[in-house]
Formats: structure tokens, sequence, C-alpha cells
């Protein structure tokens, strides 16, 4: 038994040696570095066999490669001393008879020459390597065969044959059906025919379609549908150029079809002359195109018939009335007059009704309506939301007078107050209870009524005698709400009505001058000179709220404009302090537009003149004096200081503020610049 064993294992080596060489046949074949790196992998893990076999295979590559020589006595040393010659030839023996058995022809005859290496004439060994050889001559045909369409099949797979190398697969596989290789390859082949295949059926679809196109002269369709088929197949001559030919054919139809566009459009305006031209132009590109051809003899026809010069005059009347509506309309929107410009333009499109400069106008002069209308409910819209509150703030103060008057026993000015607020708002509840408590006291409101008639009535001479005509007109009306229809009051009244009216005409002129000159300095941008025109307007007491808008507008216009933030948190400069605030110079385009925008608050109960100064490292250019009013709230100071040539001639760095006989609380100061 144990001699079988030895007899296995020394077979069994020889073997292994073997498959090694049949491997290299049937790959590609390695280099002789690459056979003694192997080599010297196999070596250094100490398998001396594996090792000899690499280094025999590189020194049939180079047979006096005295490295590998070395390489090979050094590994032989190595198998003599750690085995047995006899051992070696039974395990070569027995591992020779298993592959026989397994039919495994190959390593089979590997192992027994292995043996007759270590006993070249035994007999056995001999005896098979002679049955092997004759059964691996008829094995290695077959082979031969196989590889040759495997090999076959691998040439046509690159060359994108894939039925033909699907086919050189199929007949390999015939030879050995499980071939592993052959059936990973027989697979891919078969999967890439099917994807060419649908590739294939998509090509021809696609330039079926194009040519369909093509015969209904749908150009740009036709050319996308062979371009699909390039990017399918893009080597595709054939369609290539007839893309090209298809890109040179619509360039010609699209001309054409310009041309034909335009001379219709031009005949149906009956624009003749420029419509045969324009057919002319399009014979240019496609000529005897029978199409143009007939509507150039259509033309001629229309041309020398008497009814043509009919339409030639009634077109030049319409031409002349088109111009002169649209002239008309023009000068009505310049006037800013949109709806009746509207109206010339309708009246030039009933002549030209598709006329495109007619309709741009028509169209620009329906916006214009459209956003005056907007911008009048808008105004209407904010005057109403203003009205009702200064309706509810006026009902509030009249409560509250009421309520002070009732307080008081006033009785009959309180009944006026809550009346005057049920005539503001006839369902309110407050002034409806507290008109019934005066109810109850009756006789003394009759008592108070005469009381507060001679009051008014004296008042109101008072009022008279100081000019003061709404003051007067109130205490008239209130004697007369203490005696209804008193003819001393009425004529009173009256009176004081009339100079009333005289007055407030008076200050509407006044108001009205300084809106002129407000807005005018507004327009030229002089927008210090603005605010203190329409400051003016607003202390007439015409209580328009536009003088106040437009002061606003100034301020967000100068705001917006920022270029240097000189205080942006409050800070106080006491009387006759002085404090300077530095900067880079400004922007010397920007200069004549400059601004000084400035927040500040009096902290003292009197009004005061405060220094504004500015200057470079050189000393102190220019300054302006502005007066400070006495009351506590934050005003706004604007000052042009771009007017002065030192400003806008030099490169100022500092800002001082000097306050005289007051002090000053800055919450901002920003220089700007106006739009």
């Amino acid at each position: 038994m144990r001699s079988f064993i030895k007899y296995i294992f020394i077979i069994s080596f020889g073997i292994l040696c073997f498959s090694t060489t049949c491997a290299y046949s049937q790959e590609t074949a390695p280099t002789f570095q690459s056979l003694i790196s192997s080599g010297d992998k196999e070596y250094a893990k100490k398998e001396y066999i594996k090792a000899k076999t690499y280094y025999q295979e590189a020194l049939r590559l180079r047979p006096k490669d005295a490295s590998a020589k070395s390489k090979l006595d050094n590994t032989l040393q190595k198998i003599r001393e750690e085995s047995k010659k006899e051992e070696q030839f039974f395990e070569h023996i027995d591992n020779g008879d298993n592959f026989y058995s397994n039919n495994e022809l190959d390593k089979a005859l590997a192992e027994y020459n292995k043996a007759l290496k270590i006993f070249p004439n035994d007999e056995y060994a001999l005896g098979k390597k002679q049955e092997i050889t004759t059964i691996l001559k008829d094995e290695k045909k077959k082979l031969d065969s196989f590889n040759e369409m495997v090999t076959l099949g691998d040439k046509l797979l690159k060359q994108d044959k894939y039925a033909e190398a699907v086919m050189q697969y199929e007949s390999a596989l015939k030879l050995y059906p499980n071939n592993s290789a052959a059936k990973t390859k027989y697979q891919d082949a078969k999967s890439k025919k099917e994807v060419y295949d649908l590739k294939v059926s998509e090509f021809d679809r696609l330039c079926a379609q194009g040519q369909e196109f093509t015969l209904r002269k749908k150009y740009a369709e036709a050319i996308d549908a062979y371009e699909q088929a390039l990017q399918l197949f893009p080597d595709e001559i054939d369609i290539s150029n007839k893309v090209k030919e298809l890109q040179a054919t619509k360039k010609v139809a699209d001309n054409y079809l310009s041309k034909i566009s335009e001379a219709d459009a031009l005949y149906e305006d009956r624009s003749y002359n420029e419509a045969k031209a324009a057919y002319q132009e399009a014979l240019s590109v496609i000529p005897d195109d029978s199409y143009a051809l007939g509507m150039i003899s259509r033309v001629d026809e229309i041309v020398n018939s008497p009814e043509y010069r009919k339409i030639q005059s009634d077109k030049a009347k319409i031409d002349s009335d088109f111009a002169n509506f649209i002239s008309k309309g023009e000068s009505a929107e310049s006037a800013k007059n949109y709806e009746l410009a509207l109206s010339y333009y309708n009246k030039a499109l009933e002549l030209k009704p598709n006329n495109a400069e007619a309709l741009a106008k028509k169209k620009n002069a329906e916006d214009m309506i459209m956003y005056a209308e907007q911008q009048r409910k808008e105004q209407e819209r904010l005057a109403a939301a203003e009205a009702e509150k200064q309706r509810k703030e006026r009902i509030q103060n009249l409560i509250n007078t009421g309520n002070q008057q009732l307080t008081s026993k006033q009785y009959a000015e309180a009944e006026l107050s809550f009346n005057q607020v049920l005539a503001l708002d006839p369902n309110n509840a407050v002034a409806t209870e507290k008109l019934g408590i005066i109810a109850g006291f009756y006789e003394e409101i009759q008592r108070q009524k005469q009381e507060n008639y001679n009051r008014a009535m004296s008042d109101g001479q008072y009022a008279m005698d100081s000019r003061n005509f709404a003051e007067a007109i109130r205490q008239y009306n209130i004697a007369l709400t203490n005696k209804p229809g008193d003819e001393a009051a009425n004529q009173q009244l009256t009176l004081a009505q009339q100079y009333e009216n005289m007055r407030v005409a008076g200050l509407q002129n006044e108001y009205n001058g300084f809106i002129t000159k407000a807005d005018a300095q507004f327009q030229t941008k002089n927008y210090d000179k603005a605010i203190e025109l329409y400051t003016k307007a607003i202390n007439v007491g015409t209580e328009n709220p536009y003088p106040a808008n437009k002061i606003r507008e100034i301020g967000e216009i100068l705001a917006a404009n920022k270029l240097v933030t000189l205080v942006d948190s409050s800070i106080t400069i006491n009387s006759s302090d002085t404090k300077r605030f530095d900067f880079e110079p400004v922007d010397v385009t920007t200069r004549r537009g400059n601004y000084i925008l400035l927040k500040a608050k009096n902290l003292g109960d009197r009004p005061f003149i405060m220094y504004i100064s500015y200057g470079s490292k050189s000393g102190r250019n220019g300054g302006f004096t502005v007066n400070v009013p006495k009351n506590q709230d934050v005003n706004d100071f604007i000052v042009r200081i771009g007017s002065q040539y030192k400003w806008f001639s030099e490169d100022n760095t500092w800002i001082e503020i000097l306050p005289e006989n007051g002090n000053i609380e800055i919450t901002s100061m920003e220089i700007t610049k106006g739009n």
C-alpha cells in the first residue's frame, strides 16, 4: 500500500508539470522574461517542479541563456535533494494511469514522459506513451479544427461580422460541446448579433422614413431622419451625402418659400409691382416654377386692366388717409390723449386691417390707456383709504371732544360734536347713546344753548375781526346749532364764508406757485430747492398730500443713491462743539450731483443754526449753514453740496458739523447723489 501511495505521488508530480506545459500550448505564447519571472516565483515558493518547468520553457526560447540554465541547475539540484528518483518515477506512473482512466490524455502523457525521463526504457511507460500518442494525433486534428473555428470566430467578431462569427462558434461547439470558453464567445457573439440586427433594423427604418419625407418634400424631417441613421452608422458615406444634398435642397426650398410668401403677401396687399418683383426673385431660385410664372401672368393681367387703375387710385387715397390717421394718432399720443390716439389708429386699421405699424401703435395706446386707468383706480383707492382713515380719526376726535364737552356740561357743543359723529357714521352707538343722555338735560341744554349762542356769536365776531374766517365759520355754525335759523347768525356765516373762500383762493394760488417752482426744481434735480419749496407749499395749509409725497420721493431717490455713510447710529453734538467725519474722496464723475442727506433732532427748546463744513488735508474748502427748527421731531436736512465749486474740483476727505447755541442729535448722515 505504501509503495502504491509513493507511486501515485510520483505520477501526480509529473502530471502537474505536463499540465503547465500543455496550458502554454493553448494560451498565447509567454515571453522569456515572463517565464523566468514565473519560475522565480515558483522557486521562491519551493515549487521546484513547477519552477523547473518554467525555466525549461524559458530555455526553449533562449537555449543559450546562462541565467536560465543556472536557475534550472539549481532547481534540479533541489529536486534531487528533496526527492528520490524511484519515488518520482512511481508517482508519475500512478498519476499517468489516473489521468488516462479519466481520459485526460495530455496530462497522462506528460506524467508518462516524466516517468520515462527517470527510467527511459520502462516498457509499461513506453507502451502507455505510444498508446496515448496515437490517440492524441487524432484528437489534435479535432482540436486544431476547433481552434481554427474559434480563432476565425474571434476575427469575425472583431470585424463586427456577428452572423459569421456565430456560425464559427456553433461549428466549434459541435466538436467540443462543453467547452466553456467557446460557449461564452458564442453567447457574446449571439448577443452582439441581436443588438446589431436591431441597430440595422432601426437604421433601415430611419432611411425609409427619410426617403418618404424626401418624396413629400419635407426636407427638415428627412434630414433629421437621416442624421439619426448616421448616429447609428456614422461611416455610411451614401447617407452622409444624402444629408448634404438635402441640406442644399432645403436651403433652396426655404429661400424659394420665403420669397413666395413675401410675394403672396404683397399680392394680397395689392402691391402688384412689388409682388411681381418678388415672384421674379423666386424664379431666380427655382427657374420655370409654374406657380411663380402663373402669378406673374396674373399680376400682368391685373396691372394692365382698367380696374387696376381705379384700384391704384383708391389705394393712393387709402395710403394718404392711412398716413393721415397715423399722424393724428401720433400727435394725440404725444399730447397723452391716448383715447383719441386709439380712435385714429382704429380708423387706420379699418383701411389696412393687418398693418403691423398700426397694430403696434394701437396696442401701445391701449396699454397706455390701461396703465392710466390702473393709476387712476390706484389713486382713487389710496384716496378712499386715506379718506376712510381720516373719517375714523375725525369720528374718534369728535367723540373725545363730545365726551369732554359733556363732562364740562357744554351740552350744546357736545350735541353738535355727537351729531357730527352721526353725520359721518349714522349707526354710531356711542354718539346715539350720548345724545340720549344730552336729551335728559334739555332745560340745561336750552340755557346752555343760549349761552353758547351768545358766546359763539361773540367769538365769531372776534374771529372775523382777526380775519380768522375758518374759526368764524365754525363759531357761527355753533351759534346756528344752538339757535337754528337765526337770521343774524346766517348773515354772519354767509359773510364769513365769502371771506374764507377768498382767503382759500389766495392760499391756493400761493400753493400752486410754490408747487410749480418746486416741480421745476425737481425736474432739474435741484432736490434741496425742491424740498424747500414743497415745504413752503405744505405750510400754506391746503392739506394736499402731493408736496409731502414729493419730499418723500426725493428722500427715497437720495437714499437709493447713497455713496458714503458718515453716521449710521445716533450721536450727540453739543453746542459749539465740532465733530469731523472722514471719508475717501467721492468719484469725481458724480460730485456735481452730490447731496448731504442728514437726519437730526433739536435737543433744546429753541431754534438755532448748524454749520456744515468740508475740506481736505490742505484745509477747509467750503460749507453751508442750516436752520434747525425747535420741534422735537427727527428732521430731514438735504444740502446740495455738489453746487459748490470747491466740492467737485477738490478731493475732499472730511465733513464737520458745528451746532451753534443748541445741542443736536444726529441719527444718520450720508453723501448721496441724484439720479
